[in-house]
C-alpha cells in the first residue's frame, strides 16, 4: 500500500480535483488525497489484475463485463494501463 501512495494521482482523480480545487498549486495534492481515500487506486490495479490474469475467461461468458471494465479503466485510471492483458490482444492457449 505504500508504493500505491507514492505515486501520481490517477486521471481521474486529477479531473475531480480541477472540480473541488481553483488554486493549481493545491491540485496534485488534492488529487493525491482524492485517490488516498477513495480507494480508486486500488481498485484501479485490482482490475487491472484481474483483467490480466483472468480477463479471456471472464469474456468467454461475458464480453460486455470486460469491455465494461476496460473503458472504466481508460476513463478513471492512468493514461497508459500497466496490465499485458488490457489491449484485448492477451495470448489465447
Amino acid at each position: 500500500m505504500t508504493a500505491a501512495s507514492k505515486r501520481k494521482a490517477t486521471d481521474g482523480a486529477l479531473r475531480a480535483a480541477k472540480q473541488i480545487e481553483h488554486n493549481p498549486s493545491f491540485l496534485q495534492s488534492t488529487a493525491e488525497i482524492i485517490d488516498r481515500e477513495t480507494g480508486v487506486r486500488e481498485l484501479v490495479e485490482t482490475l487491472e489484475s484481474i483483467i490480466a490474469e483472468a480477463g479471456d475467461l471472464i469474456e468467454s461468458r461475458n464480453p460486455e463485463l470486460v469491455a465494461h471494465a476496460r473503458a472504466a479503466l481508460r476513463r478513471y485510471a492512468d493514461e497508459v494501463p500497466r496490465a499485458a492483458g488490457m489491449s484485448g490482444s492477451s495470448a489465447h492457449g
